[in-house]
């Protein structure tokens, strides 16, 4: 099943003159989509997902060891990444990164945070304290010399008022 906006026309007038594509959504003709999934469900691996029109990649749950984003350096539209925690081995330079908190402080103890983002998600699963997340978040936020997210502790009594 495919959820989301596809190419239908190459444009307005193209549209008017020659109707819509005929193909699955999202692709153009025969021309693999721009947008692609690599998990348990949809393909297997990067090198089946990367190609030259490639824009976004979402890497899901999967089996095996990390993978390695290889495949994907050079690909002149490949923009956005996202990724299940766990799941990555290497990323290349991207303008959008969103990684799990662990993820995150590999590449940034390592100083290999891709210079060339835009922006940046910490992707959180399940329960989890807020205060680290925060911590990765100032940490990428300091490397753009941003300010930092600011915390503000209250302290005081909880009870009954009396």
């Amino acid at each position: 099943m495919y959820i989301g906006a596809g190419l239908v026309a190459d444009s307005l007038t193209d549209l008017v003159m020659n109707g819509r594509k005929q193909g699955h959504p999202g692709r153009h003709g025969d021309q693999p989509a721009a947008v692609a999934w690599v998990n348990i469900r949809r393909l297997g691996s990067v090198q089946a997902a990367a190609h030259a029109g490639l824009e976004a990649l979402s890497i899901g749950v999967r089996e095996g060891e990390p993978i390695s984003l290889a495949p994907l350096i050079g690909l002149p539209r490949l923009r956005t990444l996202t990724a299940y925690p766990g799941t990555l081995a290497d990323p290349p330079g991207l303008e959008f990164l969103g990684l799990g908190p662990e993820e995150w402080h590999v590449l940034l103890d390592a100083g290999a945070v891709p210079r060339s983002l835009s922006a940046a998600a910490i992707e959180v699963h399940g329960d989890r304290h807020p205060l680290p997340i925060v911590a990765i978040a100032n940490e990428l936020l300091a490397l753009w010399d941003r300010p930092p997210i600011t915390r503000t502790t209250l302290e005081g009594r909880l009870g009954p008022v009396g």
